[in-house]
């Protein structure tokens, strides 16, 4: 017997419910080990506390609850649904959070799935570029009105230069 399993083992045998095996293991361990003697001491220095501790009254239904575990064992082993299955064990209170985090995951998830930031920053160069293309286009054309307002200018313009010239060699 180790350490662990005597300490585990000090209340029943201060209260004399260990069968006679145990508690021969136990005293046998006693005897050999310095530091759970001085802890059985301690314990047993605490006996008298104990009882001057006030009683505690347990709820209801605690005990049904206790003798409702091993036919709650028996019946998930048997196959049988048990309380904790169908969709309402879900949406318990203690479960909420839970929930609550799975959701916060799948939607993280989903919005780094499919919506990428590549696509988005190509969708917007994209558009930058049919704005620029849009502009130049219409630089371009406004070029063109000038270019032949000032081709009719210029037709006008040597018209004038012409009936000028006539005119200065006639004088």
């Amino acid at each position: 017997m180790n350490c662990q399993q005597v300490r585990l083992l000090f209340s029943a045998y201060l209260e004399a419910e260990l069968q006679p095996g145990t508690r021969a293991e136990l005293e046998a361990h006693l005897k050999l080990c310095p530091d759970c003697s001085r802890l059985l001491e301690a314990t047993r220095s605490l006996e008298p506390e104990w009882s001057r501790l006030p009683e505690v009254e347990l709820p209801a239904g605690l005990l049904q609850k206790l003798y409702l575990i091993p036919e709650t064992a028996a019946a998930i082993r048997a196959g049988q649904k048990t309380r904790f299955s169908g969709w309402k064990f879900w949406l318990s209170p203690a479960f909420q959070p839970v929930l609550a985090s799975l959701t916060v995951v799948l939607v993280v998830f989903s919005l780094l799935s499919f919506t990428t930031p590549g696509r988005s920053l190509k969708k917007s160069a994209a558009l930058e570029l049919r704005r620029s293309y849009s502009l130049a286009q219409k630089t371009l054309v406004k070029a063109g009105v000038l270019k032949d307002k000032l081709d009719g200018y210029r037709e006008n313009f040597m018209a004038s230069l012409e009936a000028v010239s006539i005119k200065q060699d006639k004088k």
